[in-house]
C-alpha cells in the first residue's frame, strides 16, 4: 500500500533532488570528467550570473514583455474568436480550411515573412508570440464550445435567452476547461518559441543573450540565460495554476450552480 507523502517530503525530497544533482554536476567538472568549456560547473554559473546579473534582468524584462504582449493579444483574439467559430455554425465552414491550412505550419517559420513585412526590429518578434498564443486558445475555444451540453443550449434559447446569454451564461461555463487547457498550452508555446525568435533577430531579450554567449563561447552565461527562462516559466505555470484552481474553475462551478 502506497503512504502518502507528508507536506514537508513535498518540500525536502524536490530540494534533495536538485542538491544531489548539483553536487554530481560540479564533482563531475571539478574531477575533468565533464570539460567545463561544454558544461561548467554549477559554482561557475553562479558567478556568471552574479557579475552579469544588472544585463540579465534586462534581458529577461524585455523577454517577459515580448511574451505578454504576445500572450494576451493572442489569447483574447484566441478566446473570442473561438467561441464564435465553435457556436455559428455557419462560420466554423466558412474558416475551417484556414485554420487547418494554417495551424500545422511551424511557427517560427512565419519569421522571414515578419522581417520581410516590418524589418529588422521588436515587431517580428511580437508576431510570432501572438501567433504562438493565438492557435492553442483558438483551437481548444473552438472545441470547448462544440462540447458544450446543447440540452442547455435549446433550454436557454426555448426560455427566449440571447445569443450573448447563451454563450456567457451556458456555454463559456461549460467550455471552460478546455479553454483553461488551451490557455496554458499558449504559454508554453510562447516561451518555446519567443526566445528562438529574439536568437534570429539578433540583440533582443535572453535569446539574443544566448545567443551572443555562445558565439563568444561563454558557455556559463548561456546556462544562466536557459535556466532564467526555465523560472520565469515555472513561475508564470505556477501562477496560471492558481488562477485556474481559484477563479476560472470556480467561475464555472458558481455559473453552473446558477
Amino acid at each position: 500500500m502506497k503512504r502518502t507523502a507528508s507536506r514537508s517530503e513535498h518540500w525536502l525530497l524536490p530540494f534533495a533532488g536538485v542538491l544531489c544533482v548539483l553536487i554530481v554536476w560540479e564533482a563531475c567538472v571539478r574531477g575533468g570528467v565533464i570539460r567545463s568549456v561544454f558544461l561548467p560547473a554549477p559554482s561557475a554559473v553562479l558567478a556568471a550570473l552574479v557579475e552579469n546579473l544588472r544585463y540579465l534582468l534586462a534581458s529577461a524584462a524585455v523577454t517577459l514583455r515580448d511574451i505578454a504582449i504576445g500572450y494576451v493579444s493572442g489569447c483574447t483574439l484566441g478566446v473570442g474568436l473561438g467561441l464564435a467559430i465553435g457556436y455559428w455554425r455557419r462560420l466554423d465552414l466558412a474558416l475551417a480550411p484556414v485554420l487547418l491550412l494554417l495551424s500545422p505550419i511551424p511557427i517560427v517559420t512565419f519569421l522571414p515573412l515578419f522581417i520581410i513585412w516590418f524589418g529588422l526590429n521588436l515587431i517580428p518578434v511580437l508576431c510570432c508570440a501572438f501567433i504562438a498564443a493565438l492557435f492553442p486558445s483558438l483551437m481548444s475555444s473552438i472545441s470547448g464550445v462544440k462540447n458544450a451540453d446543447r440540452a442547455l443550449v435549446e433550454a436557454a434559447r426555448n426560455f427566449g435567452a440571447s445569443n450573448r446569454q447563451i454563450v456567457m451564461k451556458v456555454v463559456l461555463p461549460g467550455a471552460l476547461p478546455e479553454i483553461a487547457n488551451g490557455l496554458r498550452l499558449s504559454i508554453q508555446l510562447c516561451f518555446l518559441v519567443t526566445p528562438v525568435a529574439e536568437m534570429i533577430m539578433g540583440d533582443i531579450g535572453l535569446g539574443g543573450l544566448i545567443w551572443k554567449s555562445a558565439d563568444l563561447f561563454k558557455t556559463e552565461l548561456v546556462l544562466v540565460g536557459q535556466l532564467t527562462l526555465g523560472t520565469m516559466g515555472l513561475i508564470l505555470y505556477k501562477t496560471f495554476d492558481y488562477v485556474e484552481t481559484r477563479h476560472l474553475l470556480k467561475w464555472k462551478r458558481h455559473a453552473n450552480a446558477s
